[in-house]
C-alpha cells in the first residue's frame, strides 16, 4: 500500500493485522459498521509506519518513475515495465489479504471483485502517500485515508 514494496514487509504486515485484531476483540458490532472500524485500524496503524521513513517513499517513487521513464516509446506510448508491475500486483496481493481479513472478521463481503477494490485501494494510497510527500499535510492524508473507508465501505455488504 505504499510507493514501494513496504507492505510486503513483516513489521508492516504484522502491525495492520495486529490493529485489525486488536480492534476486532474490542468492538461489539457487527457488519457494515465493524467493516468501517476495521478498515480504520489497518489503515491507521499503516499510516504511521510510512511516515516514520519519507526517505525510503521518495526513493521508492524516483525508482518507480526513473524505471517508468525508459519504458516511453518514441511514439510517446507506455510500454509497461515488468518489474513495475510485479511491485503494483504485490501491493494489490497484499491489499486483497487486508481487505479479506477486515470482510471476514465483520461479517461483510465485497460486492465488486475484490482484486478491483484492492487496486482502487492501493491507487488511492499510493497517490495520497506521493501528495503527502509532497505537502507534509497529515491531514489531508488522514481526510483522504477516511474518505477512502467511507467509499471502501460503500462497496461491500453484510451478510
Amino acid at each position: 500500500m505504499s510507493a514501494s514494496s513496504e507492505l510486503t514487509e513483516a513489521p508492516l504486515r504484522s502491525a495492520v493485522c495486529d490493529a485489525i485484531e486488536q480492534a476486532a476483540a474490542s468492538v461489539d458490532v457487527s457488519g457494515l459498521r465493524a467493516l468501517r472500524v476495521f478498515l480504520h485500524a489497518g489503515m491507521s496503524a499503516y499510516w504511521p509506519l510510512i511516515k516514520a521513513a519519507p526517505a525510503r517513499q521518495v526513493a521508492a517513487y524516483e525508482t518507480a518513475l526513473h524505471t517508468l521513464r525508459q519504458r516511453w516509446s518514441p511514439s510517446g506510448e507506455t510500454i509497461g515495465d515488468p518489474t513495475a508491475a510485479a511491485m503494483f500486483r504485490q501491493m494489490d496481493a497484499e491489499a486483497v489479504a487486508f481487505l479479506d481479513m477486515c470482510a471476514q472478521r465483520s461479517g461483510t463481503q465485497w460486492i465488486e471483485p475484490l482484486d478491483s477494490v484492492a487496486t482502487y485501494l492501493v491507487s488511492v494510497l499510493y497517490g495520497a502517500v506521493l501528495r503527502w510527500l509532497a505537502d507534509g499535510n497529515d491531514e489531508t492524508t488522514l481526510v483522504v485515508i477516511d474518505d477512502l473507508v467511507g467509499c471502501l465501505t460503500l462497496k461491500a455488504v453484510e451478510v
